[in-house]
């Protein structure tokens, strides 16, 4: 009945599959969408059989179709549905690998070899957390993660991990058909996940024509409000995903006597007055149509004639057979003849939701929940009527309007103990309690003379593990709910279930659904066992339960749960036992940017763990005698000792006082953030703090890295001492060498773009920030990942890369921060979009990322003034700055380098802020001949000359052509000529092509306003022309040409890089 369906949706695998016959090289040039096909319908309109039908062609056509079913009123099992989708991609790899055809065998090999290529040995145990049959697919053994590792499981990992996976299978040459049906039933987090992160992704690749993925929904349970209507809205405006929508309506006559003549194997026209009826009696409707026939048939009404050798039917019975006015009636109707044994074995299928494994079932089978007599003969009966299937190793009921109506007809108290009762029994089965270390396996040996159901056989031995068992167990008496059962020691038994259940979801970043179980731990120990906690023994329960919830509440970015959690631990528990509380508040207000509460809560939280921190910003003599103070501990180690102490101390050290000072620098490492991005006057003191408490107390794990880092940074900021800077930052990367983690990604990104910038060449710098960006990016830290990005493109922009690079760049981290909802990190990128469009006289609009909300750099600058954030305001003057001196406006330049003078600053903003300030003095000196300009161009040359002796490389160019601006300005012409000569020649050998033409710029003007050489000054204008062509700066280039009359007729545009921009890793 659904012909037309049919073949509107094998439109779109057809097309996909001459996609491929296109030549690789024209295909990369006209490369396809990825295709998304929608289809919507009410319950019972055969979207699932439409689906079905066409899954079962494509798949003999050597297509790879694998489906999930989301379930009703579980959201929060979403993550897990959705990896177990992928979970079926590796089985099915799995037994490709061990079967007969060669093909299948040496695809799969293929498969696993591109894996293990791909994927690190830490993103391959990371992935197996989510897929837990990849171990059997890649010959590896996964070395058991450190709790430090595990803690790093995130969001964004799994986001990477899933879709580096998908990249490797569209790598090879099978198609591939993902489904996911009744997806208006899975959580905003999952809808988001599959249709937002992993499509977006998957749409990049080359072979993204390899993929097609179905999303099947029920359109009358989604409003205008629900994620997936808000996907399928920006879906439709996509120019990388290509969808298809496919509403189902509910069958007409002419469908319906299809489908009869279809099955009964006769002609529409014999058949058309039995449709007709049919249509009547079910309003369309394909399941009641169904159910409809099948009552005709076990009645007789419609029976197979020997004498037409035909089927035929007897009008009469048709005429009076009586039908409900609806589906649900219909399937009440039928259930309620259902004899005792067989509707107790549906009510016990219909607890476990839509579907159930055998594997549970066995074991049910030795308990007295079910049947007497046991459950196989019910279930062949079942099956035979048509109300359950059989399918793999799942009972499935035909379809969950069925389960459904079965389920909400159980009274609620006999509904409440069924699920008590199976939820105790399968309990029973595991040998978890409070001591449990690892998972057990349950072997039920049930083979095919147990499990003999119809025509179908299980084959083989069903395994379950203990993990998965406790699970279902814990779901059971979550169902049956706190309010059933009256015992204290059993409602204490079952929060200590949920509370296994909930950290073994948390292990593998399964937030959502690890928060559902925290929740429910909760309930069952109820909110007032806090005050009897102590004397019962039970406040650790009470306290993992709560700081669990908080945890999986940071994780999901849910700033206002994560608050009530942790005030009812604050108020519940002595302050020394809530450090861990603190820890998830302070990171959590991280991650939402909230840097001023951060400092004002960890300021007032460091006191109260009797650090030295002054309840007011710290004056310069305070700054100053910390310093002097950690120093002098400073100077009583060597890296020798803190080796030794640090590899004695052990990567697995999980005592309890280790794990306060964890804690410690985690709090310790946010406020630094908070403290670096609000400019404030604590960072140096925090800094030194840090380093005291961990020579101290000889705590040199990676988490204490970070105090390193700083100690260093200050010694370089603070005293001018570079050597040292260089000594403490090479220490904290040695503290680092065993790590992958997070806290490691981020120290480095510290050392990288603070410190060691001062040493090496900008490229290097920018190579090793974007290593840094990789790492992040595998880890899950989002932050760490776009700081890296931020600042591996500035060292493109003032490197002297081609600027196209350098919006490259920038434009990916702008998709990042949008993607990763980082107000302030779009913020910056728009504004660094902004001055690049600029200098190429482009317009990209780039402030469209804020739909409507900030329009323009005036309404963005407002809006920070409002709230008295200072880091945006500090940005937009930043930008000012640097397009105003590439304009030549030096008053506005000027006006905003006041401001900046006040701020803190990343140390490659410091240089090149310092830099071009030194050129804006002696430029209005020229002008003016103000002394205080003077000198200020003085004291930049004095630094700048201090800064040659670590990286000549980098600022010998810029002191050169300060020389000459110097000698400009006195005025000393021959030495001016001379200095300005070796400035150009010194950019052009370090291929900075950027400040080859600045350095050619200045020269020209200098030649027209005080040497007086206009011929001279034209040929050094139009060779700084052709440096910002070749520079990507055609704004600048053409403002120039225009300013001074420039003949441009025999200069063609290029796009033409300086000599290390073909090294730029574009990894996205």
């Amino acid at each position: 009945g659904r012909t037309k369906e049919l073949a509107q949706f094998m439109e779109v695998p057809n097309r996909l599959e001459s996609t491929t016959t296109i030549d690789s090289l024209q295909f990369q040039h006209n490369r396809t969408s990825t295709e998304v096909i929608f289809v919507s319908g009410r319950a019972g309109s055969g979207k699932s059989r439409l689906l079905n039908k066409c899954s079962d062609f494509l798949s003999t056509q050597g297509w790879l179709v694998f489906s999930e079913k989301f379930n009703r009123g579980v959201e929060y099992q979403s993550q897990g549905i959705l990896c177990s989708l992928f979970d079926k991609i590796v089985k099915k790899l799995i037994r490709m690998k061990v079967g007969d055809d060669q093909q299948d065998e040496e695809y799969s090999r293929r498969i696993s070899k591109a894996l293990s290529d791909s994927l690190d040995d830490s993103s391959l145990c990371s992935l197996a957390a989510y897929l837990p049959s990849i171990f059997e697919l890649i010959d590896y053994n996964c070395k058991k993660q450190s709790a430090v590792e595990q803690a790093n499981f995130s969001h964004w990992k799994l986001v990477f991990l899933l879709t580096q996976f998908m990249y490797v299978l569209l790598e090879l040459d099978r198609p591939i058909m993902l489904v996911l049906d009744d997806l208006q039933w899975a959580d905003a987090s999952t809808i988001n996940l599959v249709l937002g992160n992993i499509l977006d992704s998957v749409s990049n690749s080359l072979y993204a024509h390899r993929i097609l993925f179905v999303v099947l929904y029920r359109d009358n349970e989604v409003c205008d409000e629900h994620p997936l209507v808000a996907q399928l809205v920006r879906l439709r405006q996509s120019e990388s995903v290509k969808i298809k929508e496919m509403p189902l309506s509910t069958f007409s006559k002419g469908d319906i006597c299809s489908m009869i003549a279809s099955e009964l194997r006769l002609t529409t026209r014999i058949v058309a007055e039995l449709g007709g009826i049919v249509h009547r009696k079910s309003s369309g409707n394909i399941l009641f149509a169904v159910e409809v026939l099948n009552s005709m048939v076990r009645n007789s009404v419609i029976h197979f004639s020997l004498k037409l050798c035909r089927y035929q039917w007897d009008w009469d019975n048709i005429s009076s057979l009586k039908t409900e006015e609806n589906v649900a009636s219909f399937i009440i109707t039928t259930i309620s003849t259902l004899q005792p044994k067989f509707l107790q074995t549906l009510r016990i299928l219909s607890c476990f939701g839509y579907n159930i494994d055998v594997a549970i079932l066995c074991l049910l089978d030795t308990s007295c929940i079910v049947p007497f007599g046991g459950i196989r003969n019910p279930l062949r009966y079942l099956v035979d009527i048509g109300i359950i299937e059989m399918a793999g190793s799942l009972v499935s009921f035909t379809h969950d309007l069925i389960q459904q109506h079965v389920y909400e007809g159980i009274a609620l108290p006999q509904r409440q103990n069924l699920h008590f009762g199976i939820g105790v029994f399968l309990g029973s089965k595991t040998t978890f309690n409070a001591a449990a270390t690892g998972p057990g396996i349950y072997s039920l040996e049930f083979g095919i003379d147990q499990m003999y159901i119809s025509e179908s056989k299980i084959d083989g031995d069903f395994i379950i593990s203990e993990r998965s068992l406790l699970s279902i167990a814990t779901d059971h008496i979550n169902c049956a709910g706190p309010e059933f059962i009256v015992d204290q020691k059993q409602r204490i038994l079952f929060a200590r279930w949920n509370l296994k259940v909930a950290k073994e979801l948390s292990a593998t970043s399964n937030f959502r659904c690890a928060l559902h179980y925290y929740k429910k731990g909760i309930q069952f120990i109820g909110h007032d066992v806090w005050i009897h906690s102590n004397e019962t023994g039970d406040q650790e329960l009470c306290l993992d339960l709560y700081e669990g919830a908080a945890a999986a509440s940071s994780a999901t970015s849910d700033l206002a749960t994560v608050e009530y959690f942790v005030n009812i631990v604050f108020r519940n528990v002595h302050f020394e036992r809530s450090l861990n509380a603190w820890v998830i508040l302070i990171v959590s207000l991280e991650s939402s940017g909230k840097y001023a509460e951060i400092l004002e809560k960890g300021v007032n939280l460091l006191r109260r763990l009797n650090f030295d921190i002054p309840a007011s910003p710290p004056s310069p003599k305070e700054i100053k005698d910390s310093l002097v103070t950690t120093l002098r501990i400073a100077s009583q180690f060597r890296i020798e000792h803190i080796k030794t102490s640090y590899h004695s101390t052990g990567i697995l050290n999980q005592d309890k006082r280790n794990i306060h000072n964890k804690n410690l620098f985690k709090i310790f490492d946010a406020i630094v953030i908070a403290t670096y991005n609000t400019s404030s006057p604590y960072l140096p003191l925090l800094a030194f703090e840090m380093m005291q408490y961990s020579l101290r107390n000889e705590f040199y794990e990676p988490e204490a890295a970070i105090a390193y880092a700083g100690f260093g940074y200050f010694n370089i900021m603070l005293r001018n001492d570079f050597k040292s800077g260089k000594y403490w930052a090479n220490v904290a990367l040695e503290m680092l060498k065993q790590y992958t983690i997070s806290t490691a990604a981020r120290v480095k990104w510290i050392i990288h773009a603070q410190i060691m910038i001062w040493f090496i060449p900008l490229e290097d710098t920018r190579r090793n920030l974007l290593e840094i960006a990789k790492t992040s990016m595998k880890l899950g830290d989002f932050l760490t990942e776009i700081y890296a990005i931020r600042l591996s493109s500035r060292c493109a922009f003032f490197g002297g890369e081609n600027l196209s690079i350098f919006s490259q760049l920038n434009i990916r981290n702008l998709k990042n921060t949008v993607k990763y909802n980082t107000t302030q990190g779009t913020e910056t990128a728009v504004l660094d979009q902004i001055m690049a469009d600029e200098l190429r006289g482009e317009n990209s609009n780039p402030f469209k990322v804020f739909k409507g909300l900030i329009n323009n750099e005036d309404d963005l600058f407002k809006r920070a003034s409002l709230t008295n954030n200072t880091s945006s305001m500090m940005n937009v003057q930043y930008r000012r700055f640097f397009s105003s001196f590439w304009k030549g406006d030096y008053d506005a330049a000027e006006s905003s380098s006041k401001v900046l003078l006040s701020l803190r600053m990343t140390n490659l903003l410091l240089i090149y802020f310092t830099f071009y300030r030194g050129l804006i003095a002696f430029r209005r000196y020229r002008e003016d001949h103000s002394e205080d300009k003077l000198r200020n161009g003085f004291d930049v040359i004095i630094k700048i000359e201090s800064w040659l002796q670590h990286s000549p490389s980098l600022f010998e160019n810029k002191l050169l052509l300060l020389n000459a601006e110097e000698q400009a300005s006195l005025p000393n012409i021959d030495k001016a000529k001379s200095l300005y000569l070796s400035s150009i020649k010194s950019a052009k050998d370090c291929g900075r092509v950027h400040e080859q033409g600045l350095a050619c710029e200045l020269m020209g003007q200098f030649l027209l306003t005080v040497a007086n050489d206009r011929p001279q000054a034209m040929i050094h204008m139009k060779n700084a022309h052709t440096c910002y062509l070749q520079w990507g700066a055609f704004g600048k280039a053409a403002e120039l040409a225009e300013e001074h009359g420039l003949d441009t007729s025999s200069v063609s545009p290029t796009g033409k890089s300086s000599k290390h921009a073909r090294d730029v890793d574009i990894f996205y």
